[in-house]
């Protein structure tokens, strides 16, 4: 006899029934998608002074720079651009918030931030005048651990590159825009992962500008170099591929050029600029100027209907002034003091005209009267 199969009973029958179920998909964290960026600034801070009385630079900023990137930072002087970078680059902290750069925040153990991982070109010039130029690449070069020969083979190249006067030059001797590009040369030297570049093409030839901005694109091309610069020349940005729109401490826009150009409708990146800023502007809260001492004719002088705004990035900051405690004297008798003309007041009381003055002393001392008098006339 055959043996018996029993049938179980599966459930329903789904034959020709086409079943789809979801892929799953793997949520990766924040923490690990920020450390996939080359640099990553989530909600910054940074403020200036006292508590009481800040003088904020950095406001709820969020920043975002790919790998294999030119990241072009655009922004009028003052807007916060370089302390941002410092804070990039470790040499300044956060009142708040958190920065990633190359998988690891900027000044904790293993991170090569600050270090040969970067190379930074500050704003101003942080050269020694007593070195040539070659005993400067010297010195930066054996702090990034290279070899001599190698550091010899890379000036030479850095000479020619940027157009650099002999290597046997003091660096106190060379003009402004020479000791930039020695500083830019700096920067250069160790072929670091990240370059961060504070306006290095101010006071440059415009042929020299455009070489190094064909470098820049050159050395992202293969997705190993990350650079972030800074500059005046908006129009010269467009070869970046990320363009961050700074003002007031805040990132207007974070895009590419083209998108920039295409959702704003504009010829320039320039008008754009002005249309971020103006919807910035339309933003701010009116205040009133009652207490600073702004001219409210100077602030307004053609929109007489219209409010007064006042930003933070005017970089005006109002001052108060206060009468003296001591009584104030109209003058109307050509500088000189006639005490019938004193107005009464709660704290000192009308004095009768008189031919001595002896008694006038309860008004002010003499003291305060010879300083107030030096101080006036």
């Amino acid at each position: 006899m055959g043996e018996r199969i029993e049938h179980i009973n599966t459930g329903p029958d789904l034959v020709g029934v086409n079943v789809e179920r979801p892929p799953l998909l793997s949520q990766q964290s924040t923490v690990w998608t920020r450390r996939q960026q080359a640099v990553c600034v989530r909600h910054a801070y940074k403020h200036y002074g006292t508590k009481k009385k800040p003088n904020r630079v950095l406001t709820d900023l969020n920043m975002t720079v790919a790998k294999g990137t030119i990241y072009g930072l655009l922004g009028a002087s003052g807007c916060g651009k370089t302390t941002l970078l410092s804070c990039i680059v470790g040499r300044r902290r956060l009142n708040e918030g958190e920065i990633w750069v190359l998988g690891g925040k900027p000044g904790t153990k293993g991170s090569g931030v600050p270090g040969k991982r970067v190379g930074y070109m500050p704003q101003e010039i942080a050269l020694y005048g007593e070195f040539s130029i070659k005993e400067t690449m010297m010195y930066f070069g054996w702090i990034f651990g290279m070899a001599t020969s190698e550091i010899n083979e890379r000036l030479k190249f850095l000479l020619n590159f940027l157009d650099l006067p002999g290597e046997n030059r003091l660096v106190k001797n060379l003009s402004g825009g020479q000791q930039r590009r020695v500083s830019f040369a700096v920067a250069l030297m160790h072929d670091p992962e990240l370059l961060i570049l504070d306006e290095p093409t101010v006071g440059v030839d415009p042929l020299l500008r455009q070489s190094i901005w064909n470098h820049l694109v050159q050395i992202t091309k293969d997705g190993n170099k990350t650079v972030i610069i800074t500059t005046h020349y908006i129009e010269e940005a467009r070869q970046a591929h990320t363009i961050g729109l700074m003002r007031s401490g805040r990132l207007l826009a974070e895009e590419s050029p083209q998108v920039l150009l295409s959702m704003y409708g504009c010829q320039s990146l320039e008008e754009v600029f002005l249309k971020l800023s103006r919807k910035q502007g339309q933003l701010t809260k009116p205040v009133d100027n009652t207490e600073n001492n702004i001219s409210t004719a100077a602030l307004n002088w053609d929109r007489k209907n219209d409010s007064i705004y006042v930003t933070e990035e005017s970089g005006v900051v109002g001052l108060n002034f206060h009468q003296s405690k001591e009584v104030l004297i109209n003058d109307g008798s050509n500088g000189h003091l006639d005490i019938r003309t004193l107005p009464p007041s709660s704290s000192t009381k009308a004095t009768p005209p008189c031919e001595d003055c002896s008694d006038c002393s309860n008004f002010t001392s003499w003291g305060k009267s010879e300083r107030y008098y030096k101080r006036t006339f």
